[in-house]
């Protein structure tokens, strides 16, 4: 019986720890390449590429030496008259870059809409939340001491 229990705890745990611990975002650089954004899974190495090209086009992107936690961006700037995009960004970023309070560095007077978020691509799709995925785990462990019963 304690068998049973200690193995649909540790079953539960690998489940919740694998889905905790790598953030998942779109990632784009582009208004053409964020019709079909790739995906990337959030490290230090992904988050300080994605801040060398926030440098490219802003004049004050903080500098974070490291991480454990990240958020993923979605920063998008336009012509207000007629709503063309004119640059696009989606990827995964050191919570202390603060994408959205960026300031242009080339003065332009781009209308700006932004965002972070930190659970899976939620720039700018959704997909299961970590609480779906704990019960999805729960449900599988306790199917699994019902058939090892």
């Amino acid at each position: 019986m304690w068998t049973k229990v200690i193995f649909s705890v540790v079953l539960v745990a690998f489940v919740g720890v694998q889905f905790a611990d790598s953030l998942s975002c779109h990632s784009c650089y582009s208004p053409t390449g964020c019709r079909t954004p790739a995906t990337e899974t959030c490290s230090n190495a992904t988050a300080n590429a994605n801040k060398a090209f926030l440098e490219s086009y802003h004049n004050n992107v903080p500098a974070v030496n490291g991480s454990l936690n990240f958020q993923c961006a979605n920063l998008t700037y336009y012509h207000q008259a007629n709503k063309t995009h004119t640059s696009e960004f989606l990827g995964c970023v050191h919570p202390g870059t603060t994408v959205c309070d960026l300031t242009l560095s080339n003065g332009a007077s781009w209308s700006r809409k932004c965002s972070t978020c930190n659970t899976d691509y939620c720039n700018p799709a959704g997909t299961f939340s970590g609480s779906a995925y704990t019960i999805v785990g729960s449900v599988i462990a306790l199917l699994l001491a019902k058939v090892l019963n």
